[in-house]
């Protein structure tokens, strides 16, 4: 498995944003705000992305459109999680 945490773009520093590859045959990517309040904060709710959890999605680009609005997407990324997938095949 990989794991890649995004710096997140300007106005979106509430938002921890990660995406991967999984060898039981996904990509993922997660856009979370783990400090948010619903008592303290009801009416600020923050957005939430989970991508690759429940489908499978074989393409990184789709997972990092998902997560575009939020992170700074590095150049080679889509190129990192390929090799991922190569490095770490999905499990039969």
């Amino acid at each position: 498995m990989s794991l890649y945490t995004l710096t997140p773009r300007p106005g979106f520093d509430r938002y921890t944003i990660q995406v991967g590859w999984n060898p039981h045959r996904t990509y993922f990517g997660t856009v979370v705000d783990f400090s948010w309040d619903p008592v303290t904060d009801p009416d600020n709710q923050p957005d939430t992305v989970r991508i690759g959890q429940v489908e499978t999605i074989l393409d990184p680009t789709e997972v990092l459109l998902a997560v575009a609005p939020y992170a700074d997407i590095p150049t080679d990324l889509a190129a990192t999680l390929r090799a991922d997938q190569v490095a770490r095949p999905a499990r039969r």
